[in-house]
């Protein structure tokens, strides 16, 4: 009976494991980013806005809305819950004003 529910317990967690996260997740945007910038972790979902012709944001649940420049177009989907590893850049100027810029360094899912 012990064994079994070892057995059990090993195979409960072997399938959490398997449902979390993997670094094969990661996407890395093309073209890679440039050095410089204040790396940034942001959690949000991504917005579509209808200013300039239309573009995607990442409203992050820290508050702030994120504009990347290399946002992939798997990613360019309203409502679509991601992570992503960023460089802001105020050093770069833009027309959307929807938050700071920022190029992403690597991006998933949530």
């Amino acid at each position: 009976m012990r064994n079994k529910l070892r057995g059990g317990l090993l195979l409960a967690g072997l399938a959490l494991a398997a449902c979390g996260s993997t670094p094969e997740d990661w996407v890395l945007p093309t073209p890679a980013v440039e050095a410089g910038g204040t790396t940034i972790r942001i959690v949000g979902t991504i917005r579509r806005v209808e200013l300039e012709g239309g573009f995607f944001a990442i409203a992050g649940n820290d508050g702030v809305s994120y504009d990347p420049t290399n946002l992939p177009a798997e990613f360019q989907q309203d409502g679509l819950a991601v992570e992503a590893e960023a460089r802001r850049r105020d050093d770069v100027a833009g027309i959307h004003m929807a938050g700071p810029i920022v190029e992403l360094v690597r991006i998933r899912r949530r």
